[in-house]
C-alpha cells in the first residue's frame, strides 16, 4: 500500500458515495454514471486492501475503517477544492481567455506541480517522479491550462514554479498529506504499521526530550517509523508549513510566526555559561565582566533566541569580547571549547552528557537572559493520528519532569 497513489477520481468518487450513502447519487452529483463510480470505489478498496463500505439494499455505508479514510478524504479534497479555485480565480474576467475549471485537475498533474515545485528544475522532478520529461511537460502545460494560470517561469536551471504556482503547490502537498495519514490509519487497523511521524530538530535542540519520547513511543507503537530532520529554523517551518514534517521541538521564538501554526511550550531550559574543565575560570569563584572580557568567544549564528541572549549579556561587556567563530553545530562548539580557553553560552539541556561526563563546566554567573523555552509547533489546522498525538503527549509528560520544582515555602 506504501507505493499507492492516490487517484483523484477515486477519492471524488468514495468521497460523495460515503456522504451520500448512494452510488446512484453520487454518479449524480459527479456527472459520471454508476459503472464508474463502483469502479472506482473497487479500485481504491483493493488498493487499500480494506472494505470501505456496507452494501444493502437501502444505499452504501462506509465501514469503520471507510470513515477513518473518509476524514482524511474529505479534508484533502476540501482543501484541493480551494487551493485550486484560488489559483484560478484571479484568471477569471479576464477578455477573450476561456473560463478555467479547476475540477478537471487530476492526480499526475498535482504530482507534477508538486515535483517541480519541490525539485526546482524538471529534469529533476521528472527523475524523482521516474517518469519521462516530456511527460512531465504535458502534464505541467495540461495543469495551466485547466486554471488559465501561469504556474511555472523559466530560470537558469529550466523552469520553476512562480508565486501562485509555490501557493498551490504548498497547499496541494499538505492535502495530499492528508491522504498519507489516511492510509497510515488504515495499515495501523490492519496491523501492518503503526505509521509515520517526521520530526523536526534544531541543531542544538531538544535532542535528549525528542530521543526519551521517541523511546516510549515505539514502546507502545513497535511498528511505527520515525524520521528526524535536523536543520535551522527557518528550513524546519518551511517544511513544517509545506507538509514535509509533521512537528518541531526546539527553541520557540519571542515573536509570533504567523497564524498558520501553533506554538506550544514545554519546559524552561536555563542559560549559562560553559567553558573546557580545564578553563582558568573554573578556578575563579565569582566570574565577573572582566574576567569573561579576557576570553574568546564562540557564538550562535545571528537571529537565534541564544543569539539574542548572547547579545544582551554583551551589552553589560563593553568593549565587546573577542568573536573567533560563529556556529550552531554543537559538534564544532563542542571542539573549540575543548581545544581552547574559549567561553559560550548554551542551556542546560545541550550540555547535559558533556557535564555528566565532566568535559565541560558551568561558570558561576547570573544572566541577564536566563532560560529559553522548550516546546513544540504544528500546523495550526493539522489533525494528527493516533501515532502523532501519542508523541505530543509523551513529551508533554516527560515535560512535567523536566520543570525545575517550585521553591519550598519557609514557615
Amino acid at each position: 500500500m506504501s507505493d499507492w497513489e492516490p487517484n483523484l477520481r477515486q477519492l471524488r468518487a468514495f468521497e460523495a458515495t460515503a456522504s451520500l450513502a448512494s452510488i446512484s447519487q453520487a454518479a449524480e452529483k459527479l456527472h459520471l454514471s454508476q459503472s464508474a463510480i463502483s469502479q472506482s470505489i473497487a479500485n481504491l478498496e483493493a488498493s487499500l486492501g480494506l472494505p470501505l463500505f456496507q452494501r444493502r439494499s437501502n444505499g452504501s455505508f462506509v465501514t469503520h475503517e471507510g470513515e477513518v479514510f473518509r476524514i482524511r478524504v474529505a479534508r484533502a479534497l476540501r482543501r484541493i477544492e480551494i487551493a485550486l479555485a484560488a489559483a484560478a480565480e484571479a484568471g477569471r474576467g479576464t477578455r477573450g481567455v476561456a473560463e478555467p475549471m479547476p475540477g478537471n485537475v487530476t492526480s499526475v498533474q498535482i504530482s507534477a506541480l508538486i515535483a517541480i515545485d519541490e525539485h526546482g528544475s524538471y529534469s529533476a522532478a521528472a527523475a524523482a517522479l521516474g517518469i519521462s520529461q516530456p511527460s512531465l511537460n504535458r502534464h505541467a502545460r495540461d495543469i495551466e491550462t485547466i486554471l488559465r494560470r501561469t504556474l511555472f517561469s523559466r530560470t537558469s536551471q529550466g523552469k520553476a514554479t512562480t508565486r501562485i504556482g509555490r501557493e498551490l503547490a504548498r497547499e496541494l502537498r499538505l492535502a495530499m498529506k492528508e491522504v498519507q495519514y489516511g492510509q497510515d490509519e488504515l495499515a495501523a487497523i490492519k496491523g501492518e504499521s503503526h505509521g509515520t511521524i517526521v520530526i523536526g530538530i534544531l541543531p542544538l535542540g531538544a535532542s535528549l526530550l525528542v530521543s526519551q519520547g521517541l523511546g516510549q513511543l515505539s514502546r507502545k507503537f513497535p511498528r511505527m517509523k520515525a524520521q528526524i530532520v535536523e536543520s535551522p529554523f527557518e528550513a524546519l517551518l518551511n517544511w513544517l508549513q509545506t507538509g514535509r514534517i509533521d512537528v518541531i521541538i526546539g527553541t520557540l521564538r519571542p515573536d509570533p510566526l504567523g497564524s498558520d501554526v501553533d506554538e506550544s511550550p514545554l519546559f524552561p531550559d536555563p542559560y549559562c555559561l560553559v567553558v573546557r574543565r580545564a578553563h582558568p575560570l573554573c578556578n575563579v569563584r565569582h566570574v565577573d565582566e572582566s574576567d569573561l572580557r579576557q576570553y574568546e568567544w564562540i557564538l550562535p549564528r545571528q537571529g537565534t533566541p541564544r543569539r539574542i541572549a548572547v547579545e544582551a549579556l554583551f551589552e553589560t561587556l563593553k568593549p565587546r569580547p573577542t568573536t573567533i567563530v560563529e556556529t550552531s553545530s554543537m559538534g564544532l562548539t563542542r571542539d573549540l571549547l575543548l581545544n581552547g580557553d574559549r567561553v559560550t553560552l548554551l542551556s542546560r539541556d545541550q550540555i547535559m552528557f558533556e557535564d555528566r561526563l565532566d568535559l565541560l563546566r558551568v561558570l558561576d554567573f547570573p544572566l541577564p537572559t536566563s532560560s529559553r523555552v522548550i516546546g513544540s509547533i504544528i500546523r495550526s489546522d493539522w489533525l494528527p493520528t493516533e501515532l502523532q498525538q501519542n508523541f505530543l503527549s509523551i513529551l508533554q509528560e516527560l515535560a512535567k519532569d523536566a520543570m525545575p520544582s517550585p521553591p519550598e515555602e519557609v514557615d
